[in-house]
């Protein structure tokens, strides 16, 4: 049964194996580093399954562990900030994952190449430099993390800088971004499936997937407390600048 149902959407038990044992070790390096986590795994997953099934499968899989960090944090999130961050943000959401349905698949890698290209070297400088701006900025800046947000993954990175001008710091900041991963990744959801991208087979293969990001959240911490931190933020850094090299390279070149 359960191999008749894999086999439909492409997806054999090595694979479905694989793709758990895939969400469990990004949840790890997500829990340690603070980011990433669903911007890893999609580097993981295009390979195999290939770009426009890796990123909705994705936004499934990391609803689960959005709403666990928002559930354990939910007392820390600044609804100031939020609010008017949220009410820009999600029409452009919208826009962003409509592209990304509709885009060709080799625009769609290098998009996802670009971004992922300029990412670190854009996260190493603006790194504990606040841009301040007030609850008016963030009505301004929604609309641009939106779309990007919503046509590609990790564009939580392009908010660090701004939140840390607003003043947030530590637990304030996690809940501010598992709130938005909760919003921004049921609109990915509710698009993708009403397009022929996400069917149940594949959102249920998702479920699963997000089901493995608990424990591994959990290990994430045992882990951080035994290993720098400086370790795994440059072994991620390193992870998405291959992502990067393999998407622009499949752009480009098949």
């Amino acid at each position: 049964m359960l191999q008749t149902i894999l086999s439909d959407i492409g997806i054999d038990v090595i694979k479905l194996a694989f793709m758990m044992v895939a969400a469990f070790s990004t949840a790890v390096f997500h829990a340690v580093s603070g980011f990433a986590g669903a911007l890893l795994l999609v580097i993981i997953l295009a390979p195999v399954l290939g770009i426009k099934t890796a990123v909705p499968i994705v936004a499934v899989a990391v609803i689960i562990s959005s709403v666990t960090r928002l559930w354990v944090f939910r007392h820390a999130l600044d609804m100031t900030i939020f609010i008017p961050l949220i009410t820009t943000a999600l029409p452009g959401m919208v826009v962003g994952a409509l592209l990304f349905v509709y885009l060709p698949v080799d625009m769609i890698a290098l998009l996802l190449g670009g971004f992922l290209a300029v990412s670190v070297p854009g996260r190493r400088l603006l790194k504990n430099r606040g841009l301040k701006i007030g609850r008016v900025g963030f009505l301004i800046i929604g609309p641009v993390y939106g779309v990007i947000s919503g046509a590609t993954m990790g564009a939580g990175l392009l908010l660090a800088p701004f939140f840390l001008g607003a003043g947030l710091s530590g637990a304030q900041i996690v809940a501010m971004t598992a709130a938005l991963g909760v919003t921004l990744n049921i609109t990915k959801t509710i698009v993708f499936g009403a397009s022929p991208l996400l069917t149940f087979p594949l959102f249920a293969a998702g479920l699963v997937m997000g089901l493995c990001t608990i424990p591994g959240a959990y290990a994430g911490r045992w882990v951080l407390k035994k290993t720098s931190l400086r370790i795994h933020t440059l072994l991620t850094e390193m992870v998405i600048l291959v992502g990067a090299f393999y998407f622009i390279s499949r752009a480009v070149f098949f």
